[in-house]
């Protein structure tokens, strides 16, 4: 089948199962079974698409249209700078953390380890240590399922100076050991955020990664008040929150004795992001 009649027909099919960037999709999806540029494939228009990979691409397709989400089935996402793995049992890592490791990166003044609580597939490590090689960089998770792709990316993206440590938040981590810079993106969905969200979140991405207690805020809490002591003097701490959360967090932090708290805004113009010095 020509590409052009093949990019066509998913589109619909993926419009049928209301998924409302069908087109983009079916060119994304194309596009890694050929090892092509998304952006080139509609120009192929009068190209032959390989009989012997038709398959998979319908098969993925089918996925597609059941809920599951597109980065899983690709096995991939690309985060910052740099390309990440990614599949069932990990957070999928958003646009808009991105932006957490640039006002890290900006906060990243003294000299020190840096530690990722809450790290998942390891994004924030990962693309962190791509822009500080020089730095040593922890990254820890209760996840044995998420640290699992951690260890992939490492390993893939060869980042020798990156640790990962399963275990709840600091728990892990020598005791003695004082950081430059927390980073963490926490869970941060209430009860009932996490009732209203998409099926290809809620029956897909794991429940652990997403929802926390007290109105999404119990662990928040508990990193605000554990960093403090582990931060060295004049140490960031940098956190993702929820949209609603931005003054809750700000007294929390206050009431931890934390300076210079700031909330960010993303570039929706959302509250989304909490730093503090100690």
């Amino acid at each position: 089948m020509r590409i052009e009649s093949l990019l066509s027909e998913i589109t619909l099919d993926l419009l049928s199962a209301g998924i409302s960037n069908a087109r983009q999709e079916a060119c994304w999806l194309v596009s890694q079974l050929l090892g092509d540029d998304p952006i080139r494939v509609p120009c192929c228009g009068g190209a032959e698409f390989p009989s012997a990979l038709e398959v998979t691409l319908r098969k993925r397709v089918s996925r597609r249209k059941s809920g599951e989400p597109l980065q899983y089935i690709m096995g991939e996402v690309e985060f910052h700078c740099v390309n990440l793995l990614i599949g069932p049992g990990v957070l999928i890592p958003r646009p808009e953390t991105e932006q957490l490791v640039e006002l890290a990166l900006s906060r990243l003044a003294l000299d020190g380890p840096i530690v990722d609580l809450c790290t998942g597939s390891g994004a924030i490590a990962l693309a962190l240590s791509a822009s500080r090689p020089a730095r040593t960089i922890f990254g820890t998770d209760i996840s044995e399922d998420a640290l699992s792709w951690a260890f992939r990316n490492r390993d893939r993206l060869k980042a020798s100076n990156v640790t990962f440590l399963q275990g709840d938040l600091f728990q892990p981590l020598p005791a003695d050991l004082h950081f430059a810079l927390v980073t963490a993106n926490p869970p941060y969905v209430s009860q009932d955020e996490y009732n209203k969200l998409d099926p290809t979140v809620k029956d897909h991405e794991p429940i652990t990664a997403l929802l926390a207690k007290d109105n999404g805020l119990q662990i928040i809490r508990d990193i605000a008040r554990q960093a403090k002591p582990r931060l060295l003097p004049d140490g960031w701490l940098v956190m993702e929150i929820g949209e609603t959360q931005g003054e809750k967090v700000r007294q929390i932090l206050l009431d931890e004795n934390y300076t210079l708290i700031d909330i960010k805004k993303d570039y929706s113009g959302r509250d989304r992001f909490a730093l503090a010095k100690r």
